[in-house]
Order: structure tokens, then sequence, then C-alpha cells
């Protein structure tokens, strides 16, 4: 008699996959027909559409709940793959496509308000000696579709229980539900937007057409002086930290030790606006600009890590 394959079934063969698909993919054993075969290894591929990609995120997820649960480890390196072995072939910029890499709005300013700042900041963090904003809106540009997505982050400057600093984020839009399950699940505080990004202009807005907020370019230069930038080119989009739902007393920070490549940049004053009824928009300043840039970039080498702070 065929057993009826009911919700519950399919769920148990679903989360027994992953004890089939950790045979190497090299592995060669000559005749063997089974091992031999090209099993999927990581679901970490060039993802050819939602699918395969939405497989990847579950994989991912459970790797991570893995890690998260495991209190001997507290740093994940490149998903669980370990370090990379280092590259001595530094990246052609000239032989790389015109629209290559990374590219948004970047803006940083400080705190408008410093009391509602500490006030918007969870109990693993405390204030740093200066208080910095970072407003990003970044096109995730790939060289494959599937993958690219828009994102936007409201940071704040914060010093975790470890000592360091670190870039809190305490909003996050994004255009791609997957990416937003996948946030929510490590912390990050995301919802769903309709998102725009050019060269001049970046903005996030409600479903409903309602303004979140938005980064204009100007025509105008800042002194380099004056200007609160954050760190190493990328408009402080690396060493980002979230709270971990799952175990609040526990933070999570995610970062990549890869050097930052520039490809394209344009140092300007960036006007800010932002929609009515948010928490945070007491700390924009109260000219409406701040110094920013536009930059297309890429990360060259390096590990992507993950590393617990309690």
């Amino acid at each position: 008699m065929l057993t009826k394959l009911t919700p519950a079934i399919l769920l148990a063969i679903a989360m027994a996959l992953p004890s089939v698909i950790t045979l190497a993919q090299s592995h060669d054993t000559g005749n063997d027909i089974v091992t031999s075969f090209p099993w999927i290894t990581d679901g970490l591929g060039n993802h050819q559409s939602k699918v395969e990609q939405a497989y990847s995120a579950g994989m991912l997820i459970q790797r991570l709940h893995d890690f998260f649960e495991d209190d001997s480890k507290t740093t994940l390196i490149n998903r669980g793959a370990g370090p990379r072995q280092p590259s001595e072939r530094a990246i052609d910029l000239k032989s790389l496509p015109a629209d290559t890499g990374q590219f948004g709005l970047f803006v940083a300013f400080e705190p408008a308000d410093v009391a509602l700042y500490k006030t918007l900041l969870p109990g693993n963090f405390t204030m740093p000696e200066n208080p910095e904003v970072s407003l990003v809106i970044v096109d995730y540009n790939q060289s494959n579709p599937v993958v690219r997505y828009k994102e936007g982050m409201v940071m704040l400057k914060a010093v975790a229980s470890d000592g360091h600093d670190t870039w809190y984020v305490h909003n996050m839009p994004v255009e791609d539900w997957l990416m937003l399950a996948i946030g929510h699940d490590w912390g990050f505080r995301k919802e769903l937007f309709d998102m725009t990004v050019t060269k001049t202009h970046a903005s996030a807005h409600r479903r409903n057409g309602d303004l979140f907020f938005a980064l204009e370019l100007t025509d105008r230069h800042w002194n380099d002086n004056t200007a609160v930038v954050p760190a190493r080119g990328a408009g402080g989009i690396n060493n980002m930290a979230v709270v971990y739902p799952r175990n609040v007393d526990m933070a999570l920070v995610f970062g990549s030790t890869g050097s930052v490549r520039v490809l394209e940049k344009e140092d300007r004053f960036v006007g800010i606006s932002v929609g009515k009824g948010l928490d945070w928009a007491g700390l924009v300043p109260k000219s409406g600009e701040a110094p920013g840039y536009f930059q297309r970039f890429i990360y060259e080498a390096g590990d992507a890590y993950i590393k617990k702070v309690w």
C-alpha cells in the first residue's frame, strides 16, 4: 500500500535532506555509482531561480542555528566553510565591466538629539565616545540577477559588551521578502519597502506610498576636516550588530575582513528626508543634510564573519 505523503511526512523528508547532500561533489570513487554522483553540496552555488535561492537560504539558516545554539563556538567564518586561502592575484579594476559592484548613497552625522540616541540603543550596547548616525541605501548589484536586491540601513555607532565599536542596526528597509525572512531570523529589524537607488537619489517608501527616508546627492562638496564619514570606505556597512531574538542577552556582529576596492565615488553633501512618526527622526540635523557620498565598490578577498558578543 502506498503511503500518503502528508505535510508531516514531507517535512520529515525535507529535514533529512542535509544528511544526504553532505557528500563532496568532487569526490572521485571510480565505479561507485552512489558516491560518485555529483550531489549538491551546500546549496550556495550560482542560483538560477528563486527556488534555488530559497533552498540555499533554508540550509544557511539551519547552519547558523547550529552555530547560535552552540555556546562553545563564538565565531563563524564564511557561513561555516572556514577561512579562505589567501590569493596573490589582485583584481584588475580596468578589466571589470562598467556596471560592476554594489552601489548606493551614504551619509553620516552627529545626532541632533544625544538623549534620544541613547534611548534607541538596546541594553547590549553602550554609548560610544563620539555618537554617529549612518544612513545607507544600497543596490547589491550582482552579476546574477536572481540574487540582486536593494537594502537600506539606519545605524547607530555603539560599544558592544566586548568593548569594541560596532554599528547597531536600528532599522533595515529591504525590497525582497526572502532577505527579510533571513534577516528576521538573525535579528535584523527589516521591513518591506519599495526602493530606488541611482547615482543621485535613493529612497525607501512604504507599500502605501508613505516615505520612510530618502537621500539626495547635492552638487556641493564638503570639508574633509569636519565631515563625519564612517571608516573603511563602504559607509559603515561593515561590522554591523543586532540583538539575537532567541537569546536577547547575546548580540551578533556581522562583518568582513576583505578590503574595499572603490570603483567610483562622488563626495557631496547629501540631503536627508525622513517620513513622519519615526522614532529616530529627531537624530537628523535640523539643516536636513550632512556630508556623504555616492559610491560603487567591491569587496576583495577576505573572510565574512559572525561573532557572538555577550
